[in-house]
């Protein structure tokens, strides 16, 4: 016996018209769902090119790990500490020590922050071959240098804005689409990127700067005024305020975070406040650069990066390039890793960690990750119960 969809019997064996169009109607359902079942597995089929997955993680790594050195770099300088350490270099005794050079320090810290936001990296490293390793190397060099060129051609324009926004009237006014009227022609990027030991402010001084007087050359061995908060140096105190100029966290804000999230920054120095304007960036990314890179918190690389890049977007140099008259940038570099990096004490180090607080503050705000101290979490009362009852398990001994 045969029991219809709608309860009836049907004793002969035949269906009814409602059977017969339930039955239908599940058929067609059933075609929809496998061609659904299809399409998603077409699309999921649709992979990106290994290549082209390669170049994209590559963009973390002059923003985050390092501006001038390329992978290959950092990758020889592992080979080479791991030869030593298996005994391979070759040495004179079984005492000696290696010899490190400071420049070898920051490479090796650069292989380490290359492993930090490319993990993937180290299998890759243990066990490609020659050939295919230097594949990855070019397509990781390509995505870097891509997305260093794309900061440098987005700031160009977007730095004029806050200029005008920080020291209206500029006179005369910049322009976004040319670099020739910045640098040390014009009084405000001139004062910016001036050495903050000199005082711009006196016609004498800007004289001998333009001059290249050999007593007032713009180096890499001075701090330019804009890493300064408030562009105000303190000769008695060269560390205040260094590195929390407005300019230079809205510059991080504006590469890393969102373009629209720079305008979130309070201004510093400014007699009259900042002008409204439209922005074509009207919403934050969702998915921001910062996120993309899996950078948590701001780290004093990322720091680093922004800096060079404000100081070329203030500069009169068209082209990217390593030296501008007598600054060096890959030494400009090297100074802010160093200074965050290389502490002479507890006491700088507790500055530096309160620095980069102050940063993880300004860009990411309240939502940011904060990693409880050890010390804390000892002292929590969740800790404290765990302890407690604990405590209270362990038997009393007999009277």
């Amino acid at each position: 016996m045969v029991n219809s969809i709608n309860g009836d019997d049907q004793q002969d064996g035949s269906y009814s018209g409602d059977e017969v169009q339930a039955s239908h109607a599940r058929a067609k359902r059933r075609i929809v769902a496998l061609e659904l079942e299809l399409d998603t597995l077409k699309a999921s089929s649709k992979k990106p090119r290994q290549s082209h997955t390669t170049v994209n993680r590559g963009r973390a790594i002059r923003r985050l790990v390092s501006l001038y050195n390329n992978v290959e770099d950092l990758i020889a300088e592992y080979d080479r500490r791991q030869e030593f350490a298996t005994g391979n270099a070759e040495r004179e005794s079984d005492s000696e020590e290696i010899e490190l050079t400071h420049d070898q320090h920051r490479l090796y810290s650069s292989f380490e922050e290359l492993l930090e936001f490319l993990p993937w990296l180290k299998k890759e490293i243990l066990h490609s071959e020659a050939d295919e390793f230097d594949d990855i190397c070019k397509q990781l060099r390509k995505g870097a240098d891509g997305a260093r060129g794309d900061d440098t051609a987005n700031l160009k324009p977007e730095i004029v804005v806050w200029l005008t926004d920080l020291f209206h009237p500029v006179e005369p006014p910049l322009r976004t689409t040319t670099k020739d009227d910045r640098g040390l022609v014009h009084d405000v990027t001139g004062r910016l990127i001036c050495p903050a030991e000199y005082n711009w402010d006196l016609q004498s001084v800007r004289d001998k700067v333009r001059d290249r007087d050999a007593l007032h050359l713009v180096t890499a061995h001075s701090w330019p005024l804009f890493l300064y908060q408030n562009f105000t140096f303190d000769p008695t105190d060269a560390e205040q305020g260094l590195f929390r100029s407005s300019l230079l966290v809205k510059a991080f804000k504006f590469l890393f975070t969102s373009p629209s999230s720079a305008r979130d920054i309070e201004e510093d120095s400014q007699e009259v406040p900042p002008r409204r304007r439209s922005s074509k960036y009207k919403n934050a990314t969702k998915n921001h650069v910062a996120a993309i890179l899996g950078l948590k918190s701001v780290t004093p690389r990322s720091i680093a990066y922004t800096a060079v890049q404000v100081r070329f977007a203030l500069s009169s140099v068209g082209c990217w390039r390593n030296v501008d008259g007598d600054f060096n940038y890959e030494q400009f570099y090297n100074a802010i890793i160093d200074f965050f990096e290389v502490v002479p004490g507890k006491a700088a180090k507790k500055r530096v960690e309160a620095l980069v607080s102050w940063w993880d503050r300004m860009v990411f705000g309240k939502n940011r990750q904060i990693v409880l101290p050890a010390i804390v979490i000892e002292k929590s009362s969740v800790a404290r119960l765990m302890a407690q009852r604990l405590e209270k398990e362990i038997p009393s001994p007999s009277p």
